[in-house]
């Protein structure tokens, strides 16, 4: 009886694995790979050789006993390139931005003569979803005109141990999403990454590319045969190992439950007959109630099980964390007991943010250390819950988005055990100092409420007071209420007060941001001092506005930083495919919302749509 009651209790442990079909790594594409790695680092190209062997030791072994030296691979099928890349980062490569790569010298890679490097990978599954819905440079690489940049981002992935890469789809021809992902594709495929992409079933927000019209989702009129034949022509058009599809007309709007079910059943019964898995996301919106089928995110549960779930969380709040005052929610628990019972049955990779880009840390900018600590805590978890993986929402890698991947995709390797300064930590930077900054962040932030004075109101937190994106007080609502003006004006005080020495900050970008957050704090401050109407409003503006400029003046520089991408256009005005009509990172270098919020109380107007830039309709519809 013992015995029985132990193997339940393995099966119950067990998560159910996403059955993606096989693709085989191209040893010559990763051979040419280590070419340009080497070229990059001014390194002779012959320098170093690879020889391959099957087996499930997934080990490295550097053989220099005469030239050219050797990376002797040992690995798994499924496990083949990630094991190689193990070997690399084991000789000091490091790859933590898709533009960026640091190199060992000649005598450091000498120095590991003779080593095996071990790679046990803690999730099964790992990745990105390149969120191209909003106006990123991955719009740009995969969207547009620059597949150099796509091939970057699917070189980072491989170079980092990851086997996912999925990406958003917008309405633009077939035929052109046909022509743009087929190379980036390839190569992703070839490097032994998975390829994904993510659309609606009838999606109608931020311009997704979707398989039913809208009229077709709400009378129910043709759909079967619509969403067959455009998911066909989908499959035939990109060679993917996955298709995401996104239930509901929004967020926050559902379509009929029974309807969703069988639509969701149909595209997975469609894309298994063409070898490829079907996901669908689970938001975390509250506002979707249902009093036969519960909440309507959670519908998967009656979905057939090898229909896939990807349980959302957003911004840097996570599984564990008591408070997570987003979408209505006191605490993501719900989301993270989802996904304990539906990993039984079915496949289930965590589906959590690295950037929140609308109106709140990506657009401001802010730099928040929690969301390595948050992220590190998460992916501990999924490893001891046995979890099958993980595909991290990437908004993009600029402003300092691309520490949050690669400290994700470093702590993938068991032997990290978990760490969140490791990415820190490789590139040389003071551990001391960081986690003072870490603790002051998670402290003021998250545990006392900093975050929703700084960050900024989105459009639905001004017009809602009943299920805002953060939780939070308007800026509206502050001018108007003494006793809440006063309280923020402490929280603020302390946190400024508080700040930690930043100085032994040794990477030039980072150390800049954590100085605009910093006087992001401090420009609320002075907002805030500004509504008490007494006689240094005037100065208290005057402070704020000279804050600003010191922030601008700051992100000038950034400008400079090709981990930017300021060639794309980015950082400023920009005609893209997407419902955004400006670079994601427009708002941060231009200080936006910090120059929006001035104006407010400066003319004591609070306005919703004062100074907007958001085009509501083609967001909408």
């Amino acid at each position: 009886m013992f015995i029985l009651a132990f193997i339940f209790s393995l099966m119950v442990q067990a998560s159910t694995p996403a059955q993606l079909r096989p693709i085989a790594v191209n040893e010559q594409i990763v051979r040419r790979d280590l070419a340009l790695i080497l070229k990059d680092a001014h390194l002779p190209t012959d320098l170093l050789g690879v020889v391959w062997s099957e087996g499930k030791s997934n080990t490295v072994r550097f053989n220099c006993q005469k030239k050219p030296w050797a990376l002797q691979v040992t690995a798994e099928s499924e496990e083949k390139s990630a094991t190689f890349y193990r070997g690399l980062r084991g000789l000091g490569f490091l790859f933590p931005h898709p533009r960026w790569q640091v190199s060992p010298t000649l005598n450091d890679i000498k120095r590991q003569c003779g080593k095996t490097f071990n790679w046990k990978p803690t999730l099964k599954h790992r990745g990105l979803h390149l969120h191209t819905l909003h106006p990123n440079e991955w719009v740009r690489g995969f969207l547009m005109d620059r597949t150099d940049v796509a091939n970057e981002i699917v070189r980072w992935s491989a170079r980092n141990g990851q086997n996912l890469i999925d990406v958003s789809l917008v309405r633009i021809p077939l035929e052109k999403i046909q022509s743009n992902f087929k190379a980036p594709f390839q190569l992703a495929r070839d490097l032994g990454v998975h390829t994904g992409v993510s659309l609606g079933v009838a999606l109608q927000q931020q311009n997704s590319y979707k398989l039913l019209t809208l009229w077709q989702a709400i009378t129910g009129f043709g759909s079967d045969e619509a969403l067959e034949r455009e998911l066909e022509k989908l499959i035939d058009a990109v060679d993917t190992s996955f298709i995401v599809l996104e239930a509901g007309t929004s967020e926050f709007t559902s379509t009929d439950p029974e309807s969703t079910i069988k639509w969701l059943n149909h595209a997975d019964a469609i894309a298994r007959k063409h070898n490829r898995a079907i996901f669908t996301k689970v938001h975390v919106s509250s506002n979707q109630q249902n009093t036969k089928w519960g909440n309507y995110n959670f519908l998967p549960s009656f979905a057939a099980k090898s229909v896939g779930v990807l349980p959302h969380t957003v911004m840097f709040y996570g599984l564990l964390d008591p408070k997570a005052p987003m979408y209505g929610n006191k605490d993501f628990h719900g989301i993270r007991k989802f996904m304990e019972k539906e990993s039984q049955q079915r496949p289930a990779w965590y589906y959590p943010e690295t950037g929140y880009w609308v109106a709140m840390d990506a657009d401001i900018p802010l730099l928040l250390t929690d969301y390595l600590r948050t992220r590190a805590e998460d992916l501990k978890w999924l490893h001891e819950n046995k979890m099958d993986g993980q595909l991290i929402f990437s908004t993009g890698h600029g402003m300092g988005g691309w520490l949050y991947d690669w400290t994700q995709a470093l702590l993938i390797d068991e032997e990290l055990k978990f760490d969140p300064y490791i990415g820190l930590t490789l590139l040389g930077e003071d551990r001391g100092a960081w986690e003072k900054i870490f603790a002051h962040q998670k402290y003021h932030f998250k545990d006392a409420g900093v975050i929703p004075m700084i960050s900024a109101a989105n459009l639905q937190d001004e017009l809602s007071s009943t299920h805002r994106i953060h939780e939070r007080h308007t800026i509206k609502e502050v001018a108007g209420d003494e006793k809440l003006r006063e309280a923020e004006i402490r929280l603020l005080t302390s946190a400024s007060a508080a700040w930690p020495d930043t100085t032994a900050v040794k990477e030039a970008e980072l150390a800049r941001l954590l100085l605009v957050t910093r006087l992001r704090v401090e420009q609320a401050l002075q907002l805030r001092l500004a509504m008490r109407e007494d006689d240094k409003r005037a100065e208290s503006l005057e402070n704020a506005k000279l804050l600003r400029e010191q922030a601008s003046r700051l992100l000038s520089e950034s400008r400079n930083d090709q981990r930017n991408y300021a060639d794309l256009g980015v950082m400023d005005v920009w005609a893209n495919p997407t419902s955004y009509q400006f670079g994601y990172i427009y708002p941060s270098a231009s200080l936006y919302w910090w120059a929006r919020e001035e104006r407010m109380v400066r003319d004591d107007s609070y306005w919703p749509f004062t100074e907007n830039i958001y085009d509501i309709w083609d967001i909408l519809f």
